[in-house]
């Protein structure tokens, strides 16, 4: 794939991005020329042109934010372009939903001709395609409001291999925050406060922490040197992390922080003290679309752990929990999947991973998989709010 040069030649855009930026802007141009140009209502043709150029504005506006999340683009000289350009992602999603049934009521109403020709089915189609419109601005509006603040949500999960001694064991899962091109520091900080309220005796940080490089938004992850929680802060990557190609320097950013990378390894940690009581053997595997040197390796992962031993796999996607069942995890911790992010797209992922939201079996292994803290892309969410997940672990 030929490549474009951008930000002073240091990195490179791939060409596709702007294949798509080029095809989107073209098909708005036909749009205006061939279809509102026509239209025999001089207010329609104003207002139609009006919406042209708009799209024509906020489309180009949702690249710079994708570009700013690779890393290509400072995020804190793009921030409000980014912002706005992303949400118009929601709404041209829920558009093209509006353009699909208009579709099929055409072809219906093409279909009801042939046996009724005096039929006009313009003034239905006129309709919905205004209540479609407007539908999609609106719930673009509540989606951003639904996915401006977490919400802490509480599961109790009996394991029949927890040995009883542990007790109750509180783990704080927190995946998909996304910092970057919109999420910015306060609002890793208030996911940090929000989980901290929760006392947790551990912190599992699942993936996709972020969007972009250490170097242009690693400040944005120094509140996570805040949480608190008695058994540790472990971490694993998710495939955000390579995204920008900077997925060894943010491993060395937890570090940095005070949060424990598992990079394809595992930890025993004990619930009354270093040499007594009961343990969790914590095993980490890098994402699955991670590339060497941090590429996924379960072998590695479980070295020295035994069977006998109560394990708590972690890896960004549910789809890993296949691999960690055959080795006789007792549970994993995943996100990666949003929930869906946008409905209705929860069905479309249930194509892809084997659970999609909250506590689901994959191979007879119970997994639990986050919705996120954040969202990719379009700030927005709908039918699926975000969370920061309270696991509560105890024996059967």
């Amino acid at each position: 794939m030929s490549e474009f040069a951008f930000s002073q030649g240091v990195r490179r855009v791939p060409s596709g991005i702007i294949v798509v930026l080029v095809l989107v802007l073209t098909a708005l141009a036909v749009v205006q020329w061939r279809v509102v140009r026509r239209w025999p209502s001089r207010p329609a043709r104003i207002a139609g042109t009006a919406g042209v150029g708009l799209a024509a504005v906020l489309t180009p506006a949702a690249f710079v934010g994708l570009l700013a999340g690779a890393g290509y683009i400072d995020p804190d000289r793009v921030r409000w372009i980014s912002a706005v350009g992303l949400t118009w992602l929601a709404t041209v999603f829920y558009l093209l939903l509006t353009l699909l049934v208009l579709g099929v009521l055409w072809v219906l109403t093409r279909l009801v001709r042939l046996a009724r020709p005096g039929f006009d089915g313009a003034p239905l189609l006129r309709v919905v395609a205004v209540v479609g419109a407007v539908a999609a601005v609106g719930t673009t509006l509540y989606g951003l409001v639904e996915a401006a603040t977490p919400r802490v949500t509480h599961t109790q999960v009996k394991l029949a291999s927890m040995p009883s001694v542990l007790g109750t064991v509180r783990v704080a899962l927190i995946t998909d925050i996304h910092a970057g091109p919109v999420r910015t520091r306060a609002f890793v900080q208030d996911v940090v406060d929000r989980t901290n309220a929760e006392q947790p005796d551990l912190v599992i940080l699942g993936g996709d922490l972020i969007d972009g490089t250490v170097a242009r938004i690693g400040d944005d992850l120094t509140p996570l040197r805040q949480l608190r929680a008695p058994m540790g802060v472990l971490a694993v990557t998710g495939n955000h992390e390579y995204y920008a190609g900077d997925a060894v320097n943010w491993v060395q950013r937890w570090r940095d922080v005070g949060v424990r990378p598992l990079t394809n390894g595992s930890v025993r940690l004990w619930r009354d003290g270093a040499n007594g009581g009961a343990a969790i053997t914590v095993v980490g595997v890098n994402d699955r679309k991670g590339s060497p040197p941090l590429a996924a390796d379960y072998d590695a992962a479980f070295h020295g752990v035994q069977r006998s031993e109560f394990v708590l796999a972690v890896a960004h996607e549910p789809l890993q929990g296949r691999e960690f069942a055959e080795r006789g995890a007792a549970l994993q911790l995943a996100g990666h999947t949003h929930g869906g992010q946008l409905w209705p797209f929860r069905y479309f992922v249930t194509l892809q991973q084997p659970a999609v939201a909250g506590l689901e079996q994959v191979d007879g292994m119970p997994v639990y998989t986050s919705r996120g803290a954040g969202a990719w892309g379009p700030p927005v969410r709908v039918a699926s709010p975000p969370e920061i997940a309270i696991l509560e672990l105890s024996a059967a």
